[in-house]
């Protein structure tokens, strides 16, 4: 049974959306394309306006009859913001995006992580600084997305898994002390695939492997992140390539995160991956070599990956960013893996958000959750919200 709020909430969002795709648009072209009558779309374009989401454009011609100019409507980009934090083993990212995932702040800090409320406080103290240098409205703030290596119970708000940088069992709670703002915890892979997912309408079914110091993946079904039912689908990093091979972080032998994390690179370049793919694309042998083995191995991560899901896979993650000049020989080997005819250039392809994806996607879980709700309306006296 559909419910009143329910109703409203649809609507609301059809409304929104309908603007946001066109650009702009009058309540007579809202009205006609979504069959909804002039009265209602006119209740919620007051509602968007007095909320900051909307604000007037300019006035079309009237035409060759006359009569009045019709106004436009446009959204307003930054009529909420979040913010995004990124931690990892020795360095917090944080920033803060708008609706349409445009980066408005940034800043790093060099701090290691560790689980006491001292670590905590200092994260809230950078979000804090950032947002007061920024000077932007903090009413418009929907939260701050925390995004750690780890599984994430979305029962409890638990790590329920955290190896990379020992943080099983906190919460959000911990951040949350030290902030004034709604605040969750969110897994950094799924972070990094909703920042490269977002703006892509013409892929409904994607896996995104993140190749960075550690080695995780986000998958999505249908346009939805898809966690599974033990929440952790995606988890590529402990998928095992190797029997009796390199020991993994996780205790278990042969994953491929022992094998293509970004750190096997970037230790043959004294710690720089940038300098590894400078010495790869200067013809350096040694490193021609070592990008040889990287890649056979990922080309099997990869073609297990496509057998299973058969859908496009997205190279993302510190690798994925550089490693666009680089995919023919790799597209080659998953090739040759393949069991069927195979062409890699048609579903394997490097990731294109490429700043900060998992800070950004941290953040982009809380105008996510904006946009499927676009808040409540207060209510005048006597009525009741729309």
């Amino acid at each position: 049974m559909t419910t009143t709020s329910g109703i409203r909430k649809r609507t609301r969002r059809a409304i929104y959306d309908f603007i946001r795709e066109q650009g702009v648009a009058t309540q007579n072209e809202i009205a006609a394309s979504l069959g909804i009558s002039l009265p209602t779309v006119t209740k919620y374009l007051r509602h968007f306006m007095a909320a900051g989401l909307l604000v007037q454009g300019a006035k079309l011609s009237s035409g060759p009859n006359g009569g009045r100019s019709p106004i436009t409507y446009a959204c307003v980009a930054d009529g909420r913001l979040a913010v995004g934090v990124d931690i990892t083993r020795d360095r917090i990212t944080c920033l803060i995006v708008n609706l349409e995932r445009e980066v408005l702040a940034l800043c790093h800090a060099d701090r290691g992580f560790d689980r006491s409320d001292a670590y905590f406080e200092f994260v809230g103290q950078e979000v804090m600084a950032m947002i007061d240098e920024t000077g932007v409205d903090q009413t418009r703030i929907l939260g701050v997305g925390v995004a750690v290596p780890g599984l994430i119970s979305e029962t409890t708000g638990q790590v329920t898994y955290g190896r990379v940088i020992d943080n099983y069992g906190i919460t959000a709670a911990g951040f949350a002390r030290h902030l004034p703002f709604p605040t969750r915890l969110v897994h950094d892979s799924d972070a990094a695939g909703l920042a490269e997912f977002w703006p892509n309408q013409t892929v409904e079914n994607a896996f995104y492997i993140s190749l960075s110091n550690s080695i995780g993946g986000s998958v999505l079904i249908s346009d939805e992140i898809y966690g599974g039912d033990g929440e952790f689908a995606g988890e590529i990093g402990h998928l095992r390539i190797h029997e009796d091979g390199v020991r993994c972080y996780c205790g278990q032998s042969g994953c491929v995160d022992a094998y293509c994390n970004a750190g096997v690179l970037s230790r043959q370049a004294g710690g720089s991956l940038d300098d590894f793919f400078a010495q790869l694309a200067a013809g350096d042998t040694a490193q021609a070599e070592v990008w040889d083995r990287y890649t056979s191995d990922l080309a099997r991560a990869i073609h297990n990956v496509r057998v299973l899901f058969g859908c496009t896979i997205i190279l993302g993650g510190d690798v994925g960013s550089r490693i666009h000049d680089h995919m023919d020989g790799l597209r080659s080997k998953v090739d040759c893996s393949s069991f069927l005819a195979s062409h890699s250039e048609t579903f394997l392809i490097p990731c294109t958000y490429t700043s900060q994806p998992v800070a950004t996607g941290a953040a982009l879980y809380l105008v996510a959750e904006f946009r499927q709700d676009l808040g409540p309306v207060q209510p005048r006296p006597g009525g009741s919200p729309i």
